[in-house]
């Protein structure tokens, strides 16, 4: 994605209602949604940026919502102006950076529980939780924050201190 100053991002916008009841499918495409990382531009309008993966997982969700008795569009978008452009990128990006400084908070928290010796089970279940968050907020990441090397940083010295602490190898994932 052309993410410079001046550059242009295609966007696609899921256009979308609901029948009220049951519940449980507006919960559902809401969740979706929200693991994809969607920007809501209003009720029942998300926005992603263009690519392949959005592409598919937003046709999925249109095929889900009209199967719930509902209506969906799908619509390939892009904004007004660059400035609108920019505000869009910016505020996708200031999502991630707000989760990844969360996850280095995480991270940096469990380093000093591995420290004072807390348990082995509560650390390796944190630990675990830490990372499952991270891949997530990769997955989300589509104009590359550079908190993400941040943050992964931090994950990977609290995997260390917690697996030095445990007695149990360290192994480095490819991150």
């Amino acid at each position: 994605m052309d993410t410079s100053v001046g550059g242009t991002v295609g966007w696609l916008i899921l256009i979308y209602q609901l029948p009220r009841e049951p519940s449980r499918h507006r919960v559902a495409v809401w969740r979706r949604l929200k693991a994809l990382g969607a920007l809501y531009l209003q009720d029942g309008a998300a926005a992603l940026p263009e690519d392949a993966v959005t592409r598919e997982q937003l046709e999925w969700l249109r095929l889900r919502v009209r199967e719930a008795g509902g209506e969906a569009t799908l619509w390939e978008a892009s904004p007004n102006t660059v400035a609108e452009n920019a505000a869009l990128v910016e505020e996708f990006r200031d999502r991630r950076e707000a989760a990844y400084r969360e996850l280095t908070a995480a991270a940096d928290g469990l380093k000093r529980k591995a420290a004072m010796g807390a348990g082995e089970t509560m650390l390796l279940e944190e630990l675990a939780r830490i990372e499952r968050d991270f891949r997530n907020e990769r997955r989300r990441d589509y104009f590359r924050s550079p908190l993400r090397k941040v943050a992964d940083t931090a994950i990977r010295e609290a995997r260390r201190a917690v697996k030095s602490g445990t007695g149990r190898t360290v192994q480095e994932d490819a991150g």
